[in-house]
């Protein structure tokens, strides 16, 4: 259940974009608690046919205003979505926001796998990428992988690991495509191997192995 009550949006609209730069943008949710999910390809188009795809790196929920936390309003038998109920001006003073390394764009019909020469635009609406642009992204090339294993102040690793989990599920490639995955990155990780079968197991179905 929604906690703003926002009820019909344009499909695949998750958010607007309040931050922009080169290599990252940060976006806010529609609704409060409904980011895309971590790993996930979003994207921003502009008006002159340049589009910027990203991953979601990070997601957070908190209060509006910079300067203060939110406090516990839980109390005897109000607890979890009563409080909500309970309090409907949360919606109007938390807001969930999350941040999307840039990982390629197009300009026209033409997909790069490196940054675009301009950041998303402010304000712009962010999309998910539905299952056919996740796949034509992919089958352009892996090199974004390198984007996404060298970015500061996110969890490298486990945010490789779900971006390959999505893909394979969105694309309804499914081991193909992290056998694919996994070449690419023996190439990038080569002098190390820990780390690589470390990725991989986080990709792997219950009992089997690398």
């Amino acid at each position: 259940m929604s906690h703003n009550g926002i009820a019909h949006v344009e499909p695949g609209l998750t958010g607007e974009v309040v931050e922009a730069s080169t290599s990252e943008f940060l976006a806010q949710a529609l609704e409060l608690d409904a980011a895309p999910p971590f790993g996930a390809f979003v994207e921003v188009a502009a008006d002159d046919a340049l589009t910027v795809y990203g991953v979601v790196a990070h997601v957070q929920t908190a209060g509006i205003d910079p300067g203060s936390r939110a406090i516990m309003r839980g109390h005897g038998d109000v607890r979890d979505e009563r409080i909500y109920q309970e309090n409907p001006d949360l919606p109007l003073v938390l807001r969930t926001t999350f941040r999307a390394l840039v990982v390629g764009f197009t300009e026209g019909q033409e997909i790069h796998q490196f940054l675009p020469p301009r950041p998303a635009r402010l304000h712009y609406s962010v999309f998910t990428c539905p299952p056919l642009t996740v796949r034509r992204f992919t089958r352009e090339g892996l090199e974004f992988f390198q984007a996404l294993l060298t970015a500061s102040e996110v969890p490298n690793d486990e945010l490789l690991a779900a971006n390959l989990r999505y893909i394979a599920a969105e694309t309804g490639e499914g081991q193909a495509f992290l056998e694919r995955a996994g070449r690419e990155l023996a190439q990038l990780l080569r002098a190390d191997y820990a780390r690589l079968t470390a990725i991989l197991r986080r990709c792997l179905a219950p009992g089997e192995t690398v």
